[in-house]
């Protein structure tokens, strides 16, 4: 089976064939564990071992690695394929929303309405489970609303900013 993970704004291609994996066609040896009942993982990759902690989001994992945080989207081969034919067919959208992928606060809004933003560009940094996360923009678009301050709170799945 053949899966697309992107970290941040890096895609890797991983296949897994059995007990067999590779990494965009190198081989590694990889093994993760859970304990039950909590969000604590333990990975083991080729002669590296580290424990991390990975919560399943709307928009994909969140994981925590050696004080780090970062959103890890996973998609198979055939979701993929038929996630494009579906937007192959899709009217093109005219606005995207940005929301909070979990509770917590605004320290930084990054960017004002009017201004252009390329992909990969900040928008919001927020501090959640004691670590800032820095929201950025999916692909170049203009921002048409600003929905949030420093200093707010937020919800899961509240409205941050709009992009057009």
């Amino acid at each position: 089976m053949r899966y697309f993970v992107t970290v941040e704004d890096r895609e890797y291609s991983v296949e897994i064939d059995g007990a067999a994996m590779s990494v965009d066609g190198v081989p590694v040896a990889a093994e993760l564990a859970s304990l039950p009942g909590t969000d604590r993982r333990h990975l083991r990759m080729d002669d590296r071992s580290v424990s991390l902690f990975g919560r399943l989001q709307p928009d994909g994992w969140l994981v925590e690695l050696e004080g780090r945080g970062f959103v890890v989207r996973v998609e198979d081969e055939r979701a993929r394929h038929i996630r494009d034919l579906a937007s192959a067919a899709a009217p093109l959208e005219t606005h995207r929303e940005v929301r909070a992928p979990m509770p917590g606060l605004i320290v930084k809004v990054e960017v004002e309405v009017g201004q252009e933003v390329e992909q990969g560009d900040g928008l919001i940094v927020m501090e959640a489970m004691k670590m800032e996360n820095e929201l950025r923009a999916d692909s170049s678009a203009t921002v048409r609303e600003v929905r949030v301050e420093p200093g707010q709170t937020v919800n899961r799945d509240d409205l941050l900013v709009v992009l057009e």
